[in-house]
């Protein structure tokens, strides 16, 4: 079953501040099933005993004033409005609970309740493409801006900060869904639970980046079913080796049929097929217009190539670069 972004999107705005269809929010070590808590004798007065549906109590996750959330029960609204607290700030986790079940809504089975193998378990897809892994903010606008990255792609958050999540380990620790630039969003923004997230809606900042540099580093997972296929003429162009120069600078591109490439400072041999102590790996995209775009998953640099009749031509800025095909 093909993935399908716009159903993934939809389900995230549904269930952004609220728990998912499921009725389970993750903390840490274990799930809160909302059904049983709302059976719980959880309000400290004599007028309620649960916190029933019926009787207009229904589950959020809401701003806790002090920089967090907090999940629980309101009904009414208001002056009036009552609240029942299902659990603070201290030990909420469902960001990748939550994005599983928006990309199971979106036809992509996933099933992860940490950061870290849900990160592992897309990148293991074959219908997966990570475009750029662990960058910084700066390279990472350029993955958001290069248009081959969509909403319904993921984010996933690696902490580098000694006093950031989880006591400073240096892990994944967030994940979200992008989510587009909509809703005023300029640089683009995410969805996702723990802060609860969606453009436009959210209290706290959404924009995918989240926080300052020096916080994450961050890695951009593409879902491919939805890519167009290249052409198959220009493809035929565009795979095998070239010389690429810019202001004293070379490069030896390797660039293979199945979408795949690689750069080194070596030059190859007739026949080489294989870049040799290659400085990094890409992906590369071709447009209806023949337009190429390559992401670089170290560097998270973008480039993109232009068909000139039996050829390519780059720039960098705008200056033009110098593409040669070798063989």
């Amino acid at each position: 079953m093909a993935y399908t972004r716009a159903a993934a999107v939809k389900f995230a705005e549904k269930f952004w501040n609220v728990p998912a269809d499921d009725g389970i929010f993750w903390l840490s070590n274990q799930a809160v099933v909302v059904a049983q808590v709302r059976q719980m004798n959880t309000i400290p007065t004599t007028s309620w005993k649960k916190a029933l549906a019926t009787d207009g109590w229904m589950p959020f996750f809401v701003d806790d004033g002090n920089g967090g959330e907090k999940a629980v029960f309101r009904r009414g609204m208001g002056p009036a409005m009552q609240e029942i607290l299902i659990n603070p700030w201290a030990g909420i986790a469902d960001c990748a609970h939550f994005l599983s079940r928006c990309l199971s809504a979106g036809g992509l089975s996933i099933a992860e309740r940490g950061v870290p193998s849900l990160v592992d378990r897309l990148q293991s897809l074959q219908n997966t493409k990570t475009l750029a892994e662990k960058v910084g903010q700066d390279a990472g606008q350029n993955i958001v801006n290069s248009g081959v990255f969509k909403p319904g792609d993921m984010i996933g958050y690696f902490n580098i900060d000694p006093k950031g999540d989880y006591n400073g380990a240096k892990q994944y620790a967030h994940s979200g869904m992008y989510a587009g630039k909509i809703n005023g969003s300029k640089d683009g923004a995410i969805t996702c639970h723990t802060i609860c997230r969606f453009p436009g809606k959210s209290w706290v900042e959404d924009s995918w980046w989240l926080r300052d540099p020096g916080h994450y580093l961050y890695t951009f997972i593409h879902i491919s079913d939805d890519d167009p296929a290249p052409d198959p003429g220009k493809a035929a162009i565009l795979a095998g080796w070239w010389k690429a120069e810019f202001a004293g600078q070379t490069d030896f591109y390797f660039i293979q049929k199945n979408g795949s490439a690689s750069k080194t400072k070596r030059a190859p041999v007739k026949g080489q097929a294989a870049a040799h102590f290659a400085e990094d790996t890409a992906y590369w995209f071709m447009a209806s217009n023949g337009e190429v775009t390559l992401t670089w998953r170290k560097s998270g640099s973008v480039e993109r190539w232009s068909p000139t009749g039996s050829s390519f031509e780059s720039k960098i800025f705008i200056f033009p670069r110098t593409l040669t095909k070798l063989f």
